[in-house]
């Protein structure tokens, strides 16, 4: 079985490819060792993918999920990683497991039995049910807003779109009306869910719903066009647009 490792720490890049020699479950071949988001990136575009891929999530260039957003991973993902919060972000993507550091040989044993438990399109099936159930039983459902004098709740399924600027998040409404957010983007984005709602950029969260229309934009980029009136012209990267048109359909 051929596997790539993405981590940028050597040490742990070694101690890694010791515990896959000692497994016990099947013979794996390292075929790649990456460090960064822009090497993993480019590996994925002009390479095979793997039977499986060993995942950091902090990496020399930024996060590891900026990888998935860049590049379709067509490879079951375990992530390994010294840090525990980033578990339900890691099951939105093709993850099977989410191993804490320091890995230990029973921990990426138990990985590697999950993967053998099916073949690639019952695997593949099963991720997606699985990803699906958990994003779904964590999924925001409700806001509370907080003003001065009051707070209320809001329901997610009437925001439109979320916009921040000067670090303040603002959610949207059909009926014209702002709401103040005590959460980031960043949060938002983990906690959303991504059938609904899609990080257009830094600026914007936004519904599928309140989507009127799409212009192509200079440099292969698109501009999004919303049934209200938007703060800014809201633009999606030549980088996203490939995931952004997966995500319309």
């Amino acid at each position: 079985m051929k596997a790539i490792i993405i981590e940028d720490e050597t040490v742990a890049v070694n101690s890694l490819k010791a515990i896959l020699s000692q497994n016990k479950v099947t013979p794996i071949e390292v075929v790649a060792e990456l460090e960064s988001v822009e090497e993993s990136v480019a590996y994925f575009r002009q390479n095979v993918h793997p039977d499986i891929i060993f995942m950091d999530i902090h990496l020399a260039d930024g996060s590891a999920f900026k990888i998935f957003e860049q590049v379709e991973i067509k490879a079951p993902v375990v992530f390994t990683t010294a840090y525990d919060e980033y578990a339900l972000q890691a099951f939105q993507v093709s993850s099977i497991d989410y191993l804490l550091k320091p890995i230990t040989p029973a921990s990426m044993e138990r990985a590697l039995n999950k993967f053998h438990l099916f073949n690639n399109e019952e695997r593949l099936a099963h991720i997606r049910h699985t990803n699906q159930t958990i994003q779904e039983r964590h999924t925001l459902k409700n806001l509370l807003i907080m003003l001065p004098d009051k707070f209320y709740p809001l329901s997610v399924e009437e925001i439109l779109f979320f916009y921040t600027s000067h670090e303040k998040v603002t959610a949207y409404t059909a009926d014209g009306k702002k709401h103040p957010v005590d959460r980031t983007l960043d949060m938002l984005t983990e906690q959303l869910d991504n059938r609904l709602f899609f990080r257009a950029n830094r600026q914007f969260i936004i519904a599928r719903k309140a989507i009127k229309d799409i212009d192509l934009w200079f440099g292969s980029r698109l501009s999004v066009n919303l049934l209200v009136p938007v703060p800014e012209r809201i633009i999606i990267s030549k980088a996203k647009t490939p995931m952004f048109k997966e995500w319309i359909l």
